[in-house]
């Protein structure tokens, strides 16, 4: 059956509604997400230093140890999680900060685009749409960090720092942003969780860094452990090039995160043996295969990594140039 306009569902933000015959009128209990360290790799090239790994932990949970102090001025359900090079364990002894998500799950943002017409109208039977909005978010919590640390905004995260933790941290600020699947009801919802913020605050970015990190997890495991140390090896090399006063590799040509994606997409069985020969195969073999990056996906599962979207993808040009000049250095 058609729907008129005035019938369509909200598509805008979104929180439960707190009904009392169907709902607690308190929200949930403030939580926070649990994350293990990153241990030392002890192999040529791919080396985190141990004074740095433990630095980085105590960036992390020195940030939700005073939030959990400060959590009445933040209303409703949040949490905080790692992202980033130390949390994917591809971590160098050149990173610098450490990447951290805050994200308000009491309101977040939905998609609904995969939905039946059904499942919509079972949506809108435990959602409203919510008063809070991301700004609203953002405020708050850089109000709370302003207490403890010393904070300069940038165009999409906060950069901290403090006389007690070595390591700068930047703390990326969003909402949680759901890709729903299914809603047959309200037990049976099924989503993807990724988050949403806004660049300089008007574009709009979505990105999935929980999954971004199962997946590079699973490559890891499926490699036996040498896909994050490709990455590490990789990284080290990278910077070598950006030294190079007459490289064409610069600091933009291959941020962490997208070298990171490019070895991802690199056959498995690239990555066998040694670390010396895996290192070779992986590069080796995106070099001898330049027609393979049209094809080419996030880790997350959620887009083309030579997309279209600013900010959440890269270019083949400069994908091209750090190929070239890895594979420049192999003997």
């Amino acid at each position: 059956m058609l729907r008129t306009a005035s019938s369509l569902p909200h598509t805008g933000l979104s929180t439960l509604g707190f009904g009392p015959a169907r709902f607690q009128t308190k929200p949930p209990a403030c939580y926070r997400a649990s994350w293990q360290l990153p241990g030392p790799d002890f192999h040529r090239q791919a080396t985190t230093s141990l004074r740095t790994a433990r630095s980085a932990a105590k960036s992390q949970r020195h940030l939700p140890l005073c939030w959990a102090h400060e959590r009445s001025g933040l209303e409703g359900t949040w949490s905080v999680y790692p992202q980033g090079s130390y949390a994917n364990k591809t971590n160098i002894a050149a990173d610098s900060d450490v990447d951290l998500v805050v994200a308000l799950t009491s309101s977040f943002y939905p998609n609904k685009e995969d939905l039946t017409e059904f499942e919509w109208l079972e949506y809108d039977k435990y959602y409203e749409r919510a008063d809070r909005t991301w700004r609203d978010f953002r405020d708050a919590v850089e109000a709370v960090l302003r207490k403890d640390f010393w904070v300069v905004v940038g165009s999409k995260a906060v950069k901290v720092r403090s006389g007690v933790i070595r390591l700068p941290a930047d703390v990326l600020i969003a909402l949680e942003h759901r890709y729903y699947t299914s809603f047959l009801s309200f037990e049976g919802q099924t989503f993807v969780d990724g988050v949403q913020f806004y660049r300089s605050g008007d574009h709009k970015i979505v990105n999935f860094p929980k999954q971004h990190m199962k997946a590079c997890a699973w490559k890891d495991f499926r490699t036996a452990g040498n896909y994050r140390k490709v990455v590490r090896v990789a990284k080290n090399a990278r910077n070598v090039l950006i030294a190079e006063d007459d490289s064409a590799v610069g600091s933009t040509t291959a941020p962490s995160y997208f070298l990171e994606s490019l070895l991802w997409n690199v056959p498995d069985l690239c990555f066998a043996s040694g670390l010396e020969n895996a290192y070779r195969q992986a590069i080796g073999w995106l070099h001898e295969k330049p027609g393979k990056l049209a094809t080419m996906k996030f880790p997350n599962g959620k887009g083309d990594l030579f997309g279209k979207m600013l900010d959440t993808s890269w270019d083949q040009e400069r994908a091209t140039q750090i190929i070239d000049g890895l594979n420049g250095q192999l003997p």
